[in-house]
């Protein structure tokens, strides 16, 4: 963090030297992350711990829930590293453990929604996706989000965009719940052309053809992505825009599907009738992609993509 922005994110400073203090070993990390942001994201990430902070939640509780998602993720990473594969491979079992936990999910969010902005792989994912908000923008009809989480991606959409209608679906009774609260409360805004609602996208019915549809980290959540794809084609226009992002050899305790190699995810998504217009491929802070492809290294993908004419 710079002298400048020290200065300018007093509630930030206070949680991250508190987590510091809390994880000696995640200083350097977290350091590091911190001096890549600009201001405009510093100050990002600053609004939305207020935001936090004014909706009753208290500095403990933004620690505890930033040091979930890296406490987890160690362990996950120690079990896959000897084991060779996920923890878990059915949907059942992540949903019991992970999305009908009220308060595991609502620390899991929040700190995915800091990680965003303090884990360089995400803010670089992060960083992407704005760089598609100018083609998004110049769209209409309906923009269309599975797996909103914590909300931060379908409101960048909702302030940068024009579509008549906004729908965000996701399986997590805490997370549309979540979702719904950042985006119609007010705080970042008007939102009264938003819908949130709590299905499977796999099993909704009659939905309504978007011509935009974003899935962040999804894929890795569910257990056949062949249906997923399959379902993400039929339901957009022929000329949508869909923004995909996943990670390959990412342990985390609701990832059930492994990709493998960035070669074998870029051929499921073709022959699911895609087109890759735009990607963004990052490799595990420190290693490079040919080091993260023989060791087993986390890798995180977007794609922009379009669907075959």
């Amino acid at each position: 963090m710079t002298s400048l922005q020290r200065d300018r994110l007093p509630f930030t400073k206070v949680i991250v030297d508190r987590i510091m203090t809390a994880k000696p070993m995640h200083r350097k990390f977290l350091s590091r992350a911190l001096s890549r942001l600009t201001d405009d994201e510093a100050l990002d990430a600053e609004k939305y711990i207020v935001y936090l902070l004014k909706d009753g939640l208290d500095d403990e509780y933004l620690v505890r829930s930033y040091l979930t998602i890296v406490e987890d993720t160690f362990r996950e990473e120690l079990y896959f590293r000897e084991n060779g594969s996920y923890r878990y491979s059915s949907f059942a079992e992540a949903q019991e453990v992970v999305y009908n936990n009220a308060d595991y999910m609502h620390r899991y969010m929040i700190g995915l929604a800091l990680s965003a902005y303090w884990w360089l792989n995400h803010l670089t994912i992060k960083r992407f996706f704005n760089k598609q908000i100018p083609l998004l923008s110049k769209m209409h009809g309906l923009y269309r989000e599975v797996g909103p989480g914590h909300g931060m991606y379908f409101l960048e959409s909702i302030s940068k965009c024009n579509f008549e209608k906004y729908q965000g679906i996701d399986i997590s009774p805490t997370s549309v719940s979540m979702t719904k609260k950042i985006v119609t409360g007010g705080y970042f805004g008007d939102s009264s052309n938003v819908e949130i609602i709590l299905a499977d996208f796999l099993e909704s019915s009659n939905l309504e053809k978007a011509s935009a549809l974003v899935m962040g980290e999804i894929l890795e959540h569910v257990e056949n992505p062949e249906n997923f794809l399959e379902r993400a084609y039929d339901t957009t226009t022929d000329d949508a825009f869909v923004f995909l992002t996943t990670c390959i050899n990412s342990p985390a305790i609701d990832h059930l599907y492994n990709p493998g190699s960035v070669e074998a995810l870029e051929k499921q998504i073709k022959r699911h009738g895609f087109y890759i217009k735009d990607s963004c491929i990052v490799p595990r802070d420190g290693a490079s992609f040919a080091d993260c492809e023989e060791n087993k290294l986390a890798i995180n993908v977007a794609y922009a993509l379009e669907k075959h004419s």
